[in-house]
């Protein structure tokens, strides 16, 4: 019996557990979430809606709060899930993005990126690997959550850590996919796209942002006759990130992921931050684990160093070797005037940390203070 658990059932985890009610590989799924009423709700859903399909699945639910490392660990040894798609988070950062504000402060979180909500992403991810450590459990975890930044941090402070993550670059590289399909005619199988790149690639644009970019059609080689910007950015209709749900996209690749991990085939894909690596890569996945497949041209060192550079689009100037993450110069400045001081996110300070995030985030929602420094600023 293939057993997948599902860390956080919120917005992205609630469209993974649908797409696995009905996914033929799986045959248990645990969801486990901190609240006493969405996940039961959520997890019976998919159950009664996988019988329209045709399935008979086993559905378990467990109330369980990541920040209780020992509880979860327990409920880990009992469960012995062959792969885990983790994506919960302290406070979702689309509740920034969504909020009504003015553009001034839009400009300025915009400018802070991920600086905002690091936080929120890492440390429940740091709990959960814990939590595997002293379940002595072997299992994979395809991460969801800002896996780009966050999946490294984890290798270099633990030594191990997700085994892979989902959605960015692989959007970048379906989306080519599918223009090239559109412009030349022909089907998937005759069509090869090997990216590298990272989430910044993805937001701002190959114009701007690091990235290599590979293709042949029928055998040949046809990089330079695509409009990469425009398969990225406007084709075939622009997409508002900030404003749509786009779970689904994400939750779509996590589940794809997860599933690879655990069949009895090889899926060739492109996957972020395979064992830890910063950004997302041209890789297989297989049962035995996840093997770059980077095109000829491109070194693993080169292809490392050109996500290293991206990262900064992002607001990551680099990672210690104890997995501290240094924001840019630019994002720790937007950061001030948005009135949070942080140079660098420390393992140790990210529950203080959360919880300053979350009362900044109070405070800039509810206008106080820093909507009447920027006025004053942009006067």
């Amino acid at each position: 019996m293939t057993t997948v658990l599902l860390s956080g059932v919120g917005n992205l985890g609630g469209w993974a557990l649908e797409f696995l009610a009905r996914s033929p590989q799986v045959n248990r799924i645990v969801t486990l979430k901190r609240s006493v009423w969405s996940g039961p709700s959520l997890t019976t859903l998919a159950m009664l809606g996988s019988v329209f399909q045709g399935h008979v699945k086993h559905f378990e639910h467990h109330q369980a709060d990541l920040a209780d490392e020992e509880a979860t660990a327990r409920l880990l040894e009992v469960v012995r899930p062959d792969v885990i798609i983790h994506s919960a988070t302290i406070q979702s950062p689309r509740r920034f993005m969504q909020a009504e504000m003015s553009p001034e402060l839009r400009a300025k979180i915009r400018t802070a990126t991920f600086g905002l909500w690091l936080p929120w992403h890492l440390l429940p991810a740091a709990q959960l690997m814990r939590a595997i450590r002293r379940a002595g459990i072997n299992t994979k975890v395809i991460n969801a959550a800002f896996p780009d930044v966050v999946n490294p941090a984890l290798w270099r402070r633990f030594g191990d850590g997700p085994t892979g993550g989902a959605g960015n670059l692989e959007v970048c590289a379906a989306r080519v996919l599918r223009y090239v399909m559109a412009r030349t005619g022909k089907p998937p199988e005759e069509i090869e796209v090997r990216m590298v790149g990272s989430h910044a690639l993805m937001v701002y644009g190959p114009q701007k942002v690091p990235h290599h970019f590979h293709l042949k059609v029928a055998g040949e080689e046809a990089a330079e006759e695509c409009d990469l910007s425009e398969a990225l950015t406007t084709w075939p209709e622009r997409i508002d990130w900030g404003r749509t749900d786009v779970f689904s996209l994400f939750a779509a690749s996590a589940v794809k992921n997860a599933l690879a991990l655990v069949g009895s085939t090889s899926t060739r894909t492109h996957v972020t931050s395979p064992g830890g690596l910063p950004g997302g890569y041209p890789a297989v996945i297989t049962s035995d684990g996840i093997q770059l497949d980077l095109p000829e041209e491109l070194a693993e060192k080169d292809a490392v160093a050109i996500n290293e550079s991206a990262a900064r689009f992002d607001g990551i100037e680099r990672l210690t070797e104890e997995g501290s993450v240094i924001y840019t110069p630019s994002a720790r400045s937007a950061m001030l005037d948005l009135g949070y001081d942080c140079e660098a996110v420390v393992f140790e300070e990210l529950p203080e940390r959360c919880r300053e995030l979350k009362q900044l985030f109070a405070n800039l929602i509810s206008g106080r203070e820093t909507n009447a420094r920027i006025r004053s600023q942009t006067a």
